[in-house]
């Protein structure tokens, strides 16, 4: 018998009844573990249900398209969708979350029923736009990239950063407020690797491009004054003329019955080719190409330069094929200042990165590469980049800290009030390493008096530029000059 005035049987007492309390702890906790337990396994029945009830696109998994760094583009994922079977089918939730499955599992309704559908994702559709393709309504890729890895079924590695396509995306949607064009298009491209690093498409219509295209190779434009430099890259390769030789552009220049002018007209006549290409003088292009026999020599280097045929961009994507007229006559004079000839971005890119590199091999690509391609400077590609660096300096001083080479590019769309206006950079001019195109379609506010490329696209690839240089591996420089 326990006596209560004994200390020691007091102690066991108070001993006994906390192990009492823990063993009751005990049980209560296995107790809640046995029945969630219960749950989870009904929750798991439930979802299996869940599956049972849709099998949409389930056969079908497509392959993850990735950037350069190894950030997910596309990919196919499970979203669950809750409806209403009763005497009418409704959805209720599209998209639902797991907590909403099991509310509606528990709590719910029980004529509600569920879906689980296999979907492809887009984490950054908005700034891709036209860029990946489309799958169809059974998942099955269709177009551009979704197409490749579904004939492939393959991850697919792309040399897009997705960290410069989102800073480019956010000016030109910016600037796109502003200038009002029909689309706009910016291109960023990695002249060592030969990787397109960015490629921005916005289409400010009302009725929008087709998505199941890319316009970096499906659309083709008469692109201006941007096509000058390859006169000049011709009749330099041919030893045609001499970058001291003057050029009377005062003179009349027709193109049969067509009088040729400048805009705006040349005072200080006559210029050298460097002036030429700096006023962007169409009387000094023409007279420029006539030096050279155009069936041969002029036919020839655009060919080599591949702005004659369609071009490859990868993973099986070819550009259109160009529209333009043939190398007899008067239709021959039409092409050195960017008029007869529409063709593809891409073919624009591929020849401005032959050029300036003096890689006759140059091809930009959509694929990721390991290659680091040096430049093949010759006489003709030194003298052009000089050429491009002093025909870019403005007097606004845009570039002031950007070793910076282009062509501008304004060309009448056929309807007076319209233009195509275009920008082709690249930088630094003495070695480089990256090439840009920005392209707008039919502008309808500007930056200065004339409605030109010089005043439209040329100072939004500037704004692109001082985003974007950080991610580029590439230092603000100060100008130098030119010994031209």
């Amino acid at each position: 018998m326990i006596n209560l005035s004994n200390e020691t049987d007091y102690k066991l007492i108070f001993k006994t009844k906390n192990l009492y309390n823990f063993f009751f702890v005990l049980i209560i906790i296995l107790f809640v573990g046995v029945f969630f337990k219960i749950i989870n396994l009904s929750v798991q029945e439930k979802n299996n249900q869940i599956e049972i009830v849709s099998e949409k696109n389930s056969k079908v998994f497509l392959p993850t398209i990735f950037d350069t760094n190894g950030n997910r583009l596309a990919y196919s994922d499970f979203n669950f969708s809750i409806f209403k079977a009763n005497n009418k089918f409704e959805y209720l939730e599209r998209d639902a979350s797991n907590k909403q499955i099991k509310e509606t599992l528990y709590f719910g309704n029980p004529v509600l029923k569920f879906e689980k559908i296999l979907t492809r994702k887009y984490p950054f559709n908005k700034i891709l736009t036209n860029t990946l393709g489309q799958v169809d309504i059974d998942h099955n890729g269709i177009s551009l990239f979704e197409k490749n890895i579904n004939e492939t079924n393959e991850d697919l590695v792309l040399g897009i950063d997705i960290d410069i396509q989102k800073k480019v995306y956010e000016i030109l949607y910016k600037e796109a407020k502003f200038l009002e064009p029909d689309y706009s298009l910016s291109v960023i491209v990695d002249l060592s690797k030969e990787e397109i690093l960015s490629n921005v498409f916005i289409d400010s219509r009302k009725e929008k491009f087709d998505e199941s295209l890319m316009p970096i190779k499906d659309l083709l434009f008469e692109f201006g004054s941007v096509f000058k430099p390859f006169a000049v890259y011709s009749a330099l390769k041919n030893k045609k003329i001499d970058l001291n030789e003057f050029f009377d552009v005062d003179q009349p220049v027709f193109i049969g019955s067509k009088l040729i002018d400048d805009y705006p007209r040349n005072s200080n006549s006559p210029l050298q080719v460097k002036d030429i290409l700096k006023s962007s003088s169409n009387r000094g292009a023409i007279l420029i190409r006539r030096k050279l026999d155009c069936q041969k020599e002029f036919k020839n280097d655009f060919l080599n330069l591949g702005l004659l045929d369609n071009v490859s961009i990868g993973f099986n994507l070819i550009s259109k094929v160009p529209e333009l007229n043939n190398f007899r006559g008067a239709y021959c004079d039409n092409f050195p200042y960017g008029y007869g000839m529409a063709i593809s971005p891409i073919q624009l890119i591929n020849a401005y990165g032959k050029i300036v590199t003096g890689r006759d091999d140059f091809m930009a690509s959509f694929e990721k590469k390991s290659i680091n391609n040096l430049n093949e400077f010759n006489n003709v590609s030194t003298s052009l980049n000089k050429l491009l660096f002093y025909a870019n300096e403005t007097s606004e001083e845009l570039y002031e800290n950007f070793l910076v080479a282009g062509k501008t590019g304004t060309a009448d769309t056929g309807d007076k009030t319209s233009q195509n206006v275009a920008y082709v950079s690249y930088f630094p001019y003495n070695d480089p390493k990256y090439l840009s195109l920005t392209f707008m379609s039919n502008p309808k506010n500007k930056y200065g008096p004339y409605m030109t490329a010089g005043n439209t696209v040329k100072p939004v690839f500037f704004n692109i530029l001082k985003e974007i240089y950080v991610n580029l591996d590439l230092s603000i420089l100060d100008i130098k000059g030119t010994d031209i």
